[in-house]
């Protein structure tokens, strides 16, 4: 099995030659820099550049183009950049999967203090929502908030014992099913 690595610079440039200069397809793509055909398939849509966005603020309607753009062939549609394929693919590295909810320090502060004061993580999904309804970041459902008590960096804390039942280790939402039939030897 292939271990998976990502493109580099100097990969995104040489498939930008090949597609733009030369004009080679996918696969006479694949052949000369030897990756598979899905990464180098995928790469062009990844890197698209516009001729007016040069900070992904603009992205022009298809059959809308402004006359001010009509600069030379290159501008009629998004072309593939090699330059600006590398500067996303940066972005989305530095960026992280799924935000830390808790790490909202106003949101943590009054975490902390409604648990103190003895509120389920229910009730305090639902003051959250009254309390501030238009800030976003001041937002967490009582799963989420269920799974932050009982992850490892929170067992020094023991914010369980806040809970109305405190227990050691929580228990499936489906709660405990028995393994053989309800009723032995029925018919």
């Amino acid at each position: 099995m292939k271990a998976y690595s990502h493109l580099s610079a100097e990969e995104r440039i040489r498939i930008d030659e090949l597609r733009n200069r030369d004009g080679l397809g996918v696969r006479q793509i694949t052949l000369r820099i030897g990756r598979d055909k899905a990464t180098v398939s995928r790469e062009p849509k990844r890197g698209l550049w516009f001729a007016s966005n040069e900070n992904d603020s603009y992205r022009p309607y298809r059959p809308y183009r402004p006359k001010r753009l009509k600069t030379g062939p290159w501008t009629c549609r998004p072309f593939y950049s090699a330059m600006t394929a590398q500067r996303k693919a940066e972005t989305r590295a530095r960026r992280s999967r799924r935000p830390l909810r808790m790490s909202y320090s106003p949101l943590l502060a009054w975490v902390m203090d409604a648990l103190r004061k003895g509120w389920t993580p229910e009730r305090i999904e639902g003051r959250l929502k009254v309390e501030w309804p238009d800030d976003p970041r001041m937002r967490i459902s009582h799963e989420c908030l269920y799974r932050w008590i009982y992850a490892k960096p929170q067992r020094a804390l023991d914010l369980r014992q806040y809970l109305p039942r405190g227990k050691r280790h929580r228990t499936r939402s489906k709660g405990r099913r028995s393994k053989g039939p309800r009723i032995p030897m029925r018919v």
